[in-house]
């Protein structure tokens, strides 16, 4: 793994509307985002080192970008990191790749930041990356409390989810 640079982010939205996997996360009711709302990510997620508004991340095997995971640190009452993680090719999903990547950033996190608590909010429908979560110690919150992961005007923005409350699983990891 390592971390993206500003000329990756085209390289990074094309793997997450790759139109290889693109159905387990969007659909007609929850879309893609275009490429225009994609680029609004601000350029210091992109900086080619850790930063402390958190970092998109390039998933590389035998020296093969074949997806991305980003870390981004939360507001809420309690101190949180939110995970996003996609793979861009069916060929490389039940490999392992998602679970190595999301342990190494947890563990890069909790480091360099101390943070003990993660969230990811994957759809419903993405059954193979909730098992791949759930592998790697996440456990589903049914009473999710957004507040306690976001502040009052992230709530109004995320507290939902991607995919809204009905089709947003919540998946919390802790670190004792």
């Amino acid at each position: 793994m390592g971390f993206a640079q500003l000329e990756d982010k085209k390289l990074i939205y094309d793997m997450l509307v790759s139109p290889e996997v693109k159905n387990v996360m969007f659909d007609e009711v929850h879309p893609a985002p275009s490429w225009e709302e994609f680029a609004e990510e601000p350029d210091s997620l992109f900086s080619g080192e850790p930063h402390d508004e958190g970092n998109y991340l390039l998933i590389k095997v035998n020296g093969e970008v074949i997806g991305a995971i980003s870390y981004a640190f939360n507001n809420g009452k309690l101190n949180s990191a939110e995970l996003d993680i996609w793979i861009s090719s069916t060929k490389n999903i039940g490999k392992g790749y998602g679970t190595e990547a999301i342990k190494s950033v947890i563990e890069f996190v909790n480091s360099h930041y101390n943070i003990k608590i993660f969230i990811i909010r994957p759809w419903v429908k993405n059954s193979n990356a909730i098992k791949a979560y759930k592998k790697v110690g996440f456990k589903e919150i049914e009473e999710f409390n957004a507040s306690d992961y976001y502040s009052d005007e992230e709530v109004a923005l995320y507290g939902e989810g991607d995919y809204g409350s009905d089709e947003t699983i919540n998946l919390i990891y802790k670190i004792e």
